[in-house]
């Protein structure tokens, strides 16, 4: 089990206004609908385990994934995150297999093991991060993930509730989309759903001619460097607000 040390933490950020918080709530509700034990199961595990938030993803490698729920706009943006950087501890438990434990989002040990991910999580107001798998019989097919806004680290006790809600998350997920333990063979659709961001990969690796893997990773660089949700660059690209140019990056 990854752990690192707890430190001074940060209050709520100012970053996430009516818009973003409006906005969540509102695919927050409705995922609730599509997936209510999944949903419910996280807000249970959120108040016996005393963090600030949780979220839900499905993944099939670590850059193929997709948002099942959030309890949050933060929630969803620390997903964003990781998604956008590549790393952190959502992704390291989904390769690994077991629970990843980043207790403070700001000491040296977090930001070495996640360089794209720690310092914009601390940014966010997200003082901690505990991240745990979700298996489908021998398989790893996804992630819970809580977050505090606070530093420190989860009691034995609240591991323990940690651990069995992800169990029964997962049992609980495969049931209510029907998986058969198979994420990777469903087009799972749903309220966080982004299509636009394999939309966009596709016509990056056309415009430049590259693989698929090389042009997310265009996309992510991207998104990193102006400090934007991939989404948004994804949509910007899908409009033909921007084009990738093999000349170097994106252009008009």
């Amino acid at each position: 089990m990854d752990t690192h040390s707890r430190g001074n933490g940060q209050g709520s950020p100012e970053s996430y206004g009516d818009d973003a918080s409006n906005s969540t709530f509102s695919r927050s509700a409705r995922a609730a609908v599509e997936l209510p034990v999944t949903a419910d199961l996280c807000k249970k595990c959120v108040s016996l385990t005393s963090v600030d938030g949780a979220a839900v993803t499905v993944l099939s490698s670590s850059s193929a994934r997709e948002l099942m729920y959030a309890t949050d706009a933060l929630a969803q943006h620390l997903d964003e995150l990781q998604f956008t950087s590549g790393d952190g501890p959502c992704v390291d438990a989904f390769t690994s297999g077991r629970p990843v434990l980043c207790n403070d989002t700001s000491d040296a040990p977090s930001v070495a093991a996640w360089p794209g991910f720690s310092n914009e999580a601390e940014r966010a107001g997200v003082g901690g991060v505990y991240a745990f798998p979700l298996r489908g019989g021998r398989r790893v097919f996804g992630v819970l993930e809580l977050y505090r806004r606070v530093p420190g680290t989860l009691t034995d006790s609240q591991m323990t509730v940690a651990v069995v809600s992800s169990e029964a998350i997962a049992a609980a997920l495969l049931d209510e989309l029907l998986l058969d333990d198979h994420p990777e063979s469903g087009g799972v659709t749903n309220a966080f759903h982004r299509p636009e961001v394999n939309q966009a990969v596709g016509m990056i690796a056309v415009q430049l001619k590259v693989s698929v893997a090389e042009a997310l990773s265009r996309l992510r660089a991207t998104a990193f460097s102006t400090g934007q949700p991939i989404w948004e660059v994804a949509a910007d690209v899908v409009h033909r607000r921007i084009r990738f140019s093999d000349r170097g990056g994106e252009g008009e």
